[in-house]
């Protein structure tokens, strides 16, 4: 089931380079806050309900990944499959879709 957009104004863009930077600077500690910021944008912008607040129990977060995943269909041009395996093995793929689909709607 695809998402769809609801809250357009829920979607906020953000600079990959300033989230790169910040990811290394906090080792990797700002992309559980990215994940919990990501959840509740989809939260409110999407007729998806996700629970934000596994994004920063560690192993449940996967849970978060996959809910990311699927509300994610509807601001990118991917499958939820194949967002939620590389959140698994190549996070950094990801996120940058994600964010990228993000930006996009947040743009228009």
């Amino acid at each position: 089931m695809s998402a769809t957009i609801t809250d357009q104004s829920a979607f906020r863009e953000a600079s990959l380079a300033k989230q790169a930077i910040f990811a290394v600077i906090t080792f990797g500690l700002y992309t559980i806050y990215w994940t919990y910021k990501t959840a509740k944008t989809f939260d409110r912008g999407t007729d998806q309900n996700l629970t934000p607040i596994l994004a920063i129990i560690p192993l449940v977060n996967i849970i978060a990944f996959w809910q990311i995943s699927n509300a994610s269909e509807s601001v990118t041009e991917q499958g939820s499959m194949p967002i939620f395996l590389l959140f698994l093995f190549f996070p950094i793929i990801s996120w940058y879709w994600v964010q990228t689909g993000i930006n996009s709607a947040a743009s228009q």
